[in-house]
């Protein structure tokens, strides 16, 4: 970001120090550039007195939290349809994008006091920001990395359950199914209680695979017995906690084809187990889900 040289600077697209966008860029320069940092949009019109006094008190203050928040400029006049997009009924008006969605707004010229306080929401804590890093570590398959900085999000009020269990996540996926019990019981304790039955359901599975000698006994039993079911649950275990999740649902898809009723439907539940790991926008999650519903 460009600094400005005078608080009365006319922020015309032609002097504006804050980069100007349009509805073609919108997407990529704040929908998208939100989801590593958050956005302030300035919506603003050349004829606008208010705008002029707004800009550059608003650019000052992002600018003081040192590239923690990033802001762009829309001229409604040059842009009306995404004015209309954003339902922009009187300028200047702020939205603040975080993570791809609308995060807080407000209209009108502010104080320097109120601009500064709306921006302090947007800045993620110290806790928040390790969340977001672990997250990223685990998602480039950096697991060693994210794990010390869920740890460090843990005592956090507002964090600590959400690092819980992520944590519980990462540790059965990773086959520690004993470490990750405080986590579960932690979240079994409050408020992400919901969450927690799915993890209980994955550990079991991984477990599982343990208790039968691992993948190359599973392997070697189902190869003397293709019924052999404890087998098969063992393996998808194994395959599971390898980070095979295809494998690992083909293995529990050929159970609930076959033996719908196995332990009291504990497949077709450790596979919901795996999309709820997954998350609903794996391309896993929806070939399966599809081959779970016409098996049963």
């Amino acid at each position: 970001m460009r600094r400005m040289s005078s608080l009365d600077q006319d922020p015309s697209p032609s002097a504006s120090p804050v980069r100007n966008v349009t509805t073609r860029d919108f997407p990529s320069a704040v929908i998208a550039r939100s989801r590593v940092v958050p956005v302030v949009v300035d919506f603003w019109a050349p004829w606008c007195a208010p705008c002029r006094m707004l800009g550059p008190l608003l650019e000052r203050e992002v600018d003081a939290l040192g590239g923690k928040i990033e802001m762009v400029k829309v001229n409604t006049d040059e842009n009306p349809d995404l004015a209309a997009d954003h339902q922009i009924q009187g300028i200047p008006a702020v939205k603040a994008f975080v993570a791809g969605q609308l995060a807080a707004e407000f209209v009108g010229v502010q104080s320097a006091e109120a601009i500064r306080a709306f921006l302090r929401r947007l800045v993620p804590s110290r806790a928040r920001a390790r969340l977001t890093e672990a997250r990223a570590a685990m998602k480039q398959g950096r697991p060693e990395d994210a794990e010390p900085l869920l740890r460090g999000a843990l005592s956090d009020s507002e964090t600590g359950d959400e690092a819980a269990w992520e944590l519980a996540r990462l540790l059965i996926a990773r086959g520690r199914t004993a470490d990750a019990e405080p986590f579960l019981a932690r979240l079994e304790a409050g408020a992400w209680a919901d969450k927690a039955p799915p993890l209980r359901r994955l550990a079991a599975l991984v477990a599982e695979a343990s208790a039968f000698g691992g993948a190359e006994q599973a392997r070697a039993a189902i190869a003397a017995d293709e019924k052999n079911w404890d087998a098969r649950y063992a393996l998808a275990g194994a395959l599971a906690s390898a980070g095979d999740y295809a494998g690992s649902l083909e293995e529990l898809l050929a159970i609930v084809g076959r033996q719908r009723k196995y332990r009291d439907d504990a497949a077709r539940l450790a596979m919901l187990a795996i999309f709820d790991q997954l998350g609903p926008d794996s391309d896993l999650v929806q070939h399966y889900r599809r081959q779970l519903q016409i098996v049963t």
